[in-house]
């Protein structure tokens, strides 16, 4: 089934005049003439001005850009045209029932703009020459391809998934605004429903694929629970281009997911030392049951260096050198918003608010910074989505397992009252909101210097909107 899968789609390339499309070295997308393109979605097109990029956000296109007019069931992008336009786009891809005013921009109608932007990404990663290094997982994937990037950066020169570019809509755009020039390009592949993998290997199959932990995310889509989860992320491993598939050494647990998985595999782990590599507590790795290196990562929570062992795995497997690797090591940085840590007024913040799940907030619980003597750690938490019938339950146990870690709890929504209701269990101080400057009136009234506080949430909540308030 999972074979089958990259092979739904076949794109058949319009004949054009001798034949063949001009393109940039490797396949390169930036700085080719919009007639090309034209040309490829058979439209009639005069014009012969250079793209510089895409974008299918109005907000984000700059100078000489082609923006994709996507329609949603919220947003239309025909709207924003003139957006576009102003921001320095000079053509738009866009439904052929549109018949408003082009705003001075050259378009391209389209029967349906989403098949387009991937097939147009499709077609030009057949060109690609870059090694391609597929990452997907229910944790960690933006903070492995920062690693991954990074370690790699002192050997190769490296393209990488645009912040967390790495759905049906924004996977293409990573694809296309690459330069053309990469030895490497890291990529993510993300899944909130079952098949979801699957479709965005159509448009481009890793040559290494990387599977980090498996977790209860996206539950609500997957009424199988964990082990569905781990069939469908296992998707990333069954396109033929695919040669070296590494995972956490955790996917043994779901035999069904490893029979699929044919050829080299290698694990990672910080729990089993029979992976192929393995992370000890005093961070040595083991490569293959020999102990090959020891590292000094600036990240010490368990849930980060999982992340950062994967990256090692990979460039090991790039056959980058252990001493080159630890020269990558001090450069290594987390995301916006993972476990992103600052001091303000002698209060540490954790901002780990772009989004949340069971065990990611236990991960971020359990690895608080310890406060100063005398002085406590404040959570500030707000609901997880998309967890399904046992949502009450799971968010139920999350407060449970903040009481052994958390002093003060504060709870942001009413989706998140059972983890309030459970922690109170304890007698412990907790207070719950659902405006979010009483939220901040209170935690500038609650903490002092010397505490830490941990804010997290789903990506839903926007709890960030807590910072601005803090100032």
């Amino acid at each position: 089934m999972l074979l089958v899968l990259s092979y739904l789609y076949t794109m058949v390339a319009p004949i054009l005049e001798k034949g063949v499309y001009i393109l940039a070295p490797g396949g390169c997308m930036r700085n080719i003439s919009i007639k090309v393109i034209a040309q490829f979605f058979e439209v009639p097109c005069e014009c012969d001005s250079q793209v510089t990029g895409y974008q299918i956000d109005s907000r984000l296109v700059g100078d000489g850009e082609l923006f994709f007019a996507l329609k949603g069931a919220k947003v239309d992008g025909h709207k924003y045209l003139s957006d576009a336009k102003m921001r320095g786009a000079i053509g738009a891809v866009v439904s052929t029932d549109y018949s408003g005013p082009d705003f001075g921009l050259v378009l391209l109608p389209v029967d349906d703009v989403v098949s387009s932007l991937q097939s147009l990404a499709r077609h030009f990663m057949e060109e690609c020459k870059a090694q391609v290094i597929g990452i997907t997982g229910s944790l960690g994937k933006t903070t492995t391809k920062d690693f991954i990037a990074t370690l790699l950066e002192g050997k190769f020169k490296v393209g990488k998934t645009h912040l967390n570019y790495n759905t049906k809509l924004t996977y293409p755009i990573t694809l296309l605004n690459r330069t053309g020039d990469e030895d490497v390009l890291v990529v993510e592949l993300g899944m909130s429903e079952p098949g979801d993998i699957g479709r965005l290997l159509q448009i481009a199959a890793p040559d290494i694929a990387v599977l980090t932990k498996v977790a209860l995310v996206h539950a609500a889509f997957f009424p199988g629970g964990i082990a569905e989860i781990a069939q469908g992320k296992g998707e990333i491993f069954s396109h033929p281009k695919t040669k070296k598939k590494i995972f956490h050494h955790g996917l043994y647990e779901y035999p069904e997911v490893i029979a699929g998985i044919s050829g080299e595999k290698i694990s990672f782990s910080m729990e089993d030392r029979t992976a192929d590599y393995f992370l000890s507590s005093e961070n040595f790795v083991d490569e293959r049951g020999v102990r090959a290196y020891q590292f000094d990562p600036p990240y010490k929570q368990a849930h980060v260096l999982h992340n950062f062992l994967a990256a090692v795995s990979v460039a090991r497997v790039m056959k980058v050198q252990w001493d080159e690797i630890n020269a990558r090591v001090p450069f290594l940085q987390l995301p916006k918003m993972r476990f992103e840590q600052y001091e303000k007024d002698g209060v540490i913040f954790v901002n780990d608010a772009y989004n949340a799940n069971p065990d990611s907030m236990k991960a971020a619980l359990s690895n608080m910074p310890e406060p100063k003597e005398g002085c406590k750690r404040i959570a500030v938490l707000g609901m997880m989505v998309d967890l399904g019938p046992n949502s009450e339950e799971i968010h139920r146990d999350v407060g449970r397992f903040a009481q052994k870690y958390v002093d003060h709890l504060l709870v942001m929504g009413d989706a998140a009252t059972p983890i309030y209701e459970a922690f109170q269990e304890v007698k412990k101080p907790a207070e719950r909101f659902v405006q979010f400057n009483e939220l901040a009136k209170t935690l500038k009234g609650i903490m002092s210097p010397g505490d830490v506080v941990l804010v997290k949430a789903s990506r839903a909540v926007q709890m960030e909107q807590l910072f601005n308030l803090m100032t």
